[in-house]
């Protein structure tokens, strides 16, 4: 079967981009541009049930959020509905058919985007401190928002005349225009990366609606009403919000295990960094290890958000970070053929059980090599148990011949796995736990990849009230530890 031309994400976004971009011109500024069609009342029932529509599939995307603990998709749902409730009021105030000509229908096309996009600052800045406060706060901030879109509506509405856009070729009207086309751009270059990372198309919908709507920004700066360019600018602006639910909407199905178990970090995370297009063999995956072992569960799913914000900050380009996502959620993946009484005991492990425990890296890789679509993830999970210093296994590698995202999975997992509580015993501190880092950096661990965790950690919801993290962690003597401690660290290598 030939590729379907949704595999080629970037292309079919550039070239639908270009298409979406000649039609602008053509409508706006070509010879079309003097041709009028003078229809309030077919204006008006196009633009008040489109937006109507528009609403409606916002509501649902709010609700599904709401329903599934989705801090992104609650953000662009309320920014969804900010483009849909203002064109709802422009429609309702078209001259000559409910109202005489007022302020009010060119006010309400002037603030329609800006409003939705400054229900949406939180996507565009998701790693500043005020996206990271409005990811925890999600519910909050989309309801304060709604509420003052609806006071801002009403007063369009009811007092019609006393909000005046500026003119469409006045500087603040051209300023708006390409802020709001930057804006816009940048969510739907979002979504693309996306769809590049999880390979889902409602990704790259999402992504060529918010062109549309981009699209629709150029609305303020047209003064010739009625012309082929003023009215689809209507239409695209229509077509984008309704593409836009309709992609959000479908990307965020998932399968109901797997839905229970990523629950607590899809709500954590602004970048909803597992929209991965989860294969069956994950699904499979996380059903198994939810059944057996609840411990394994929760602590590869902690271990996968953490190598992924790490990533980020190593730049990694999408696709990497598909693959540093997948591989840190299967790291773990081979000890589904550990024996549960290995597995499960409560005591320290011999030296045999160990040898059993450390098949699970070589086969993790056999399982994943198994599955085509999981393939580019196998090297990462059969070296994540390497060390700097050559005496990892199962291939004993040293330093940069250990794959990066292995380096982080690394240690991503070291440090989950002390810091909380195992089968046998209690997590230790996490000052502690970073200086066992710190202890042991270029010798069992990348040093690059610690001081990144150590920058990602007061970023994490979960560890919001532990600003102090790195600078306590410098501070603490990994020699001088109570001895039944340095027992708990001989026991963790066993352990992940």
């Amino acid at each position: 079967m030939k590729p379907s031309i949704l595999s080629h994400g970037r292309l079919t976004w550039i070239v639908t981009t270009a298409i979406l971009t000649v039609i602008t011109a053509m409508t706006m500024f070509g010879p079309l541009s003097d041709v009028r069609w003078e229809q309030p009342n077919v204006l008006f029932s196009v633009i008040v049930v489109s937006a109507a529509a528009c609403v409606l599939g916002a509501t649902i995307v709010a609700a599904l959020a709401d329903r599934r603990e989705m801090a992104e998709a609650g953000l662009l749902g309320a920014a969804l509905m900010g483009a849909s409730v203002m064109p709802l009021v422009h429609g309702l105030v078209t001259p000559g058919v409910l109202y005489d000509d007022t302020s009010a229908f060119r006010a309400a096309a002037f603030l329609s985007l800006p409003v939705a996009v400054a229900v949406a600052a939180p996507l565009l800045r998701p790693h500043s401190g005020f996206g990271s406060w409005a990811a925890r706060h999600w519910r909050d901030w989309t309801l304060l928002s709604m509420m003052g879109v609806f006071i801002l509506a009403s007063v369009v509405v009811f007092l019609p005349d006393a909000i005046a856009a500026p003119g469409a070729h006045q500087p603040l009207t051209i300023a708006v225009t390409f802020g709001l086309v930057v804006a816009l751009g940048s969510m739907s270059l979002r979504q693309l990366r996306l769809f590049e990372i999880g390979q889902r198309p409602a990704n790259l919908i999402a992504s060529i609606s918010l062109v549309l709507l981009a699209v629709t920004a150029f609305l303020p700066m047209s003064d010739a009403a009625y012309s082929p360019g003023f009215w689809w600018l209507h239409v695209s602006g229509s077509v984008g919000v309704i593409g836009a639910c309709v992609g959000m909407i479908v990307s965020k199905r998932m399968s109901h295990t797997a839905q229970d178990v990523l629950a607590p970090v899809l709500a954590r995370d602004p970048l909803a960094m597992f929209e991965l297009g989860l294969s069956p063999i994950v699904h499979q995956f996380i059903a198994s290890i939810d059944e057996k072992d609840t411990i394994t569960r929760d602590h590869v799913i902690r271990t996968a958000e953490l190598a992924v914000r790490v990533g980020e900050r190593f730049r990694l380009p999408a696709r990497s970070l598909r693959d540093l996502g997948l591989s840190a959620i299967l790291h773990d993946l081979g000890k589904v053929n550990v024996p549960d009484e290995v597995l499960n005991k409560p005591d320290r492990l011999t030296e045999a059980e160990f040898d059993v425990i450390k098949l699970h890296t070589v086969d993790g890789e056999e399982m994943l090599l198994a599955e085509p679509t999981l393939a580019s993830c196998a090297p990462f999970v059969r070296s994540h148990h390497e060390r700097m210093d050559g005496g990892g296994y199962p291939d004993g590698l040293v330093g940069v011949e250990i794959p990066l995202p292995s380096r982080i999975i690394a240690v991503c997992d070291a440090f989950d796995a002390m810091t909380h509580d195992r089968h046998f015993r209690k997590g230790m501190p996490m000052g502690m736990a970073l200086a066992v880092l710190h202890e042991h950096a270029g010798s069992q661990w990348d040093p690059a990849v610690i001081d990144q965790l150590i920058a990602v950690l007061p970023t994490m919801p979960m560890m919001a009230t532990l600003d102090d993290v790195g600078r306590n962690s410098d501070h603490i003597d990994a020699t001088a530890m109570p001895d039944d401690v340095r027992e708990l660290l001989q026991d963790v290598d066993a352990e992940i």
